[in-house]
């Protein structure tokens, strides 16, 4: 073919298109085509010049439309290049820096079906290696330093590729054909097995692979065969993973987890369960084929699913009186490597202290774990970014059984797609639980990962490194903010100037975050129920019904809520929470309280129910969680909040034993926009002093919920659910029920608990700019 007949365009690819194996597929496809030129990694993305016969071009382009799997293309241009250079093959470039960034960082991957047969083939060279990977599966974002995605920007940058896998690497038929991460036994990282951690003390902290290289000596031969027999003795493991180090021992053994409860002091938050594969977990839990697909997906995310009665699990020890699971698969080469000498599930929990972010180094471990686990299994390669697995459930909704992410965490892409038009820079800061932040930069809106609860100096700095590396990597001065109401919250101390950032009222923040996520630009009714959100008049609201017009779109109105009851001795009774249970006595009673034959009050001796009657509501609040949390006290079935959520998460899983479905709501009264509990709470009381069940008295408390949200939505086309009570599986089914006639959106790729919140603040700033 005459190059004079050749025609050059410059095509810049924007979106996931670094480390999921792009420029290597883009080799491919061109010498398929017959298209010559070159494909580079820039800071904004993925450029490539292809030069060829307007046919061949065609080709090409078309062909650019079915990428690899993991990767995402959200913006694509291209120009034609005139009197360009003649090229004589295709080639992959060095990547280059551009003024700007765009190019998104990738999320880290589970592993491929191809390198798991790898690592189970007794012939192949990485056979039992802990650190397989390809350009289609591996770690990414825990491994990143800075874009563009080059082995030197990574963790891997200590390991140099021998030559074996140099020739991978070179060669465009292996799908390690510029693997950034290519290692193998003979050059990459290597586990470690640690046991007697005192001795490990070191004055200094350092990453695993410098401390690794200086006391490599001192750690003990057969790393895995040590870890398995561990955990086949009863003992309790901490295991390095992709983004940090989990706790795990045998779910069989009620003593081996009795022991990690006693040491942890988690009395009853429930563990997740990793199963060996998916005829184990169906062993144990119900699962839909859209829950299997969702458990094997890249993502591999813990699934909360039903479990199953009558199996060997303890499952009072797992998941105290709870009715799901969480579930997970292996998902990384070591996880199967353990799984191909043990026969029982694994207890799967993270190894940080409470409310303390993931642990990723071992001299953290060794400070923080020395006294709860009896080994440590790692290896020498570092986590840069700290993250969590993601945790999701599925919801019926629309006639289609559908995914909601209830943490964003590892496996979950940074930048999401929402219908922002600014073209400014700036971040919207979050909430104080379950914190993320927002990044909207020129032409991307990124999300970050769960960074866990700002209440601990500890989790603040890891909040500010991973907003530094977001910044960094952006490369982003940043002038504007957006904040949470709220006084107290830790993200203020990121502001300087705190009169010119721009403040989102909690609640408006949950419902703007669904409004963004689904699109809508019609009027809604936004139905917001969570467990505490600082209000425009300084109380604690929770139960909210916020009208939301898009032509005024920053303003709301708060059309009813419940009303108030008092938070007896202040926070103090958000965990101590039969102070709830007698709260919602007093304002519904007064002083006939006294005539009750009720358990909970026996919980108080005479001198203290007289002394918090006399109170009063110092410290009122209308919160729906609080709600949840009051009658499961009333009920007995929780009276100490040892997790946050537990008195709902009880009283849900409560409510799906009753042993009649068919049951009415309690009464209960409208008043001007007040939801009026107090006959409710009457009722319960009365049922509770008849003998009536638990389980019954729980069900016609959310049937009640959701035909109050019935009443106030009666005039209303379009409802919009959010905040963290709406976690709750089975009132979010009992409320799309009563709406069935209704257009119902739902939080689902965002979080509707306060990881969402810094979506709702960017949108709002969004709006802001364009209206405001």
């Amino acid at each position: 073919m005459s190059k004079s007949l050749r025609t050059t365009y410059e095509f810049h690819l924007q979106g996931v298109v670094q480390g999921v194996g792009f420029r290597p597929f883009v080799y491919r496809i061109a010498k398929k085509c017959g298209i010559f030129g070159n494909v580079r990694n820039t800071t904004s993305g993925v450029f490539i010049l292809a030069q060829g016969t307007i046919q061949a071009l065609e080709c090409f382009e078309k062909a650019l439309n079915n990428p690899p799997s993991a990767a995402k293309i959200v913006a694509i241009s291209k120009k034609c290049i005139e009197n360009a250079e003649s090229f004589n093959a295709f080639s992959i470039e060095q990547s280059t820096q551009d003024n700007r960034v765009s190019a998104t960082i990738p999320a880290d991957i589970a592993l491929c079906s191809e390198c798991l047969e790898e690592i189970r083939n007794p012939k192949n060279r990485r056979f039992q290696y802990a650190f397989c990977s390809c350009t289609n599966c591996g770690g990414r974002y825990s491994l990143i330093r800075a874009l563009p995605y080059d082995r030197k920007n990574t963790a891997m940058v200590e390991f140099e590729m021998c030559a074996r896998c140099k020739e991978e690497y070179e060669n465009p038929d292996s799908r390690r054909f510029h693997s950034e991460i290519n290692c193998c036994e003979d050059c990459g990282p290597r586990l470690f097995f640690a046991k007697d951690l005192e001795g490990f003390k070191t004055k200094e902290s350092m990453g695993d692979f410098a401390l690794c290289k200086r006391f490599s000596k001192d750690f003990l031969e057969n790393p895995l065969n040590e870890a398995i027999e561990f955990l086949k003795q009863g003992k309790i493991l901490a295991l390095k993973g992709v983004g940090g180090y989990a706790l795990v021992c045998n779910a069989l053994d009620s003593k081996a987890i009795a022991n990690l409860r006693a040491r942890k002091n988690r009395p009853r938050k429930p563990f997740a369960l990793m199963c060996k594969d998916m005829k184990m977990a169906e062993s144990y839990v119900h699962l839909s084929k859209k829950q299997k697909e969702i458990l094997s997906s890249s993502i591999a995310p813990i699934l909360l699913a039903n479990f199953k009665n009558n199996t060997p699990l303890p499952l009072s020890s797992i998941a105290p009186n709870l009715s799901t699971l969480g579930i997970i698969l292996p998902y990384a080469p070591l996880h199967y490597l353990l799984f191909t000498q043990l026969d029982f599930p694994l207890i799967f929990t993270s190894a940080n202290l409470s409310g303390e972010p993931i642990i990723k180094d071992f001299c953290k471990i060794v400070e923080v774990c020395s006294k709860i686990c009896d080994g440590v299994l790692f290896y020498n390669r570092d986590i840069l970014n700290p993250i969590d697995d993601s945790l999701v459930r599925t919801i019926l909704h629309n006639g289609e059984e559908q995914m909601q992410v209830l943490r964003r965490a590892r496996g979950f892409l940074s930048e999401i797609p929402l219908p922002f038009k600014s073209q400014q820079n700036f971040i919207a800061l979050g909430a104080q639980q379950k914190a993320t932040f927002c990044l909207k930069t020129q032409n991307q809106i990124l999300l970050s990962p769960h960074l866990g609860d700002l209440e601990n100096v500890v989790s603040v700095e890891n909040f500010s490194n991973t907003q530094k590396l977001f910044l960094t990597q952006y490369q982003i001065a940043l002038k504007d903010f957006v904040l949470d109401l709220h006084p107290n919250y830790a993200q203020r101390g990121f502001v300087k100037d705190l009169e010119h950032a721009q403040h989102v009222q909690h609640h408006f923040a949950h419902l703007l975050s669904n409004v963004a996520e689904n699109a809508i630009d019609s009027k809604v009714l936004g139905v917001v129920f969570d467990g505490t959100g600082y209000g425009e008049n300084g109380k604690i609201w929770g139960g909210e019904f916020l009208r939301w017009n898009p032509s005024t779109p920053l303003e709301y109105q708060r059309i009813a809520h419940f009303d108030d009851f008092a938070l007896l001795g202040g926070e103090r009774a958000i965990k101590d929470i039969k102070r709830l249970g007698l709260s919602l006595v007093f304002e519904s009673f007064k002083e006939e309280y006294k005539t009750l034959k009720l358990p909970l009050l026996k919980e108080f001796s005479k001198e203290h129910l007289e002394m918090f009657y006399a109170m009063g509501a110092k410290v009122p609040c209308n919160s729906v969680g609080r709600l949840f949390d009051g009658v499961s006290a009333l009920c007995g079935v929780c009276l100490q909040s040892s997790y946050e959520g537990e008195g709902g998460m009880v009283l849900e899983s409560l409510a799906q034993s009753a042993e009649s479905k068919d049951l009415s709501a309690y009464s209960y009264v409208l008043d001007n926009g007040v939801i009026l509990y107090q006959e409710m709470i009457k009722e319960i009381c009365k049922e509770l002093e008849q003998g009536v069940k638990a389980c019954n008295i729980a069900l016609r408390f959310h049937i009640t919920l959701a035909q109050i949200i019935a009443k106030v939505a009666k005039d209303y086309t379009h409802i919009a659910l959010s905040g963290g009570c709406f976690q709750n599986a089975l009132l979010t089914q009992l409320v799309l029920e009563e709406l069935k006639e209704k257009i119902v959106y739902l939080n689902k790729e965002i979080p509707c608990n306060d990881g969402g919140i810094s979506v709702g603040q960017a949108y709002f700033m969004d709006l802001l700019l364009m209206h405001g």
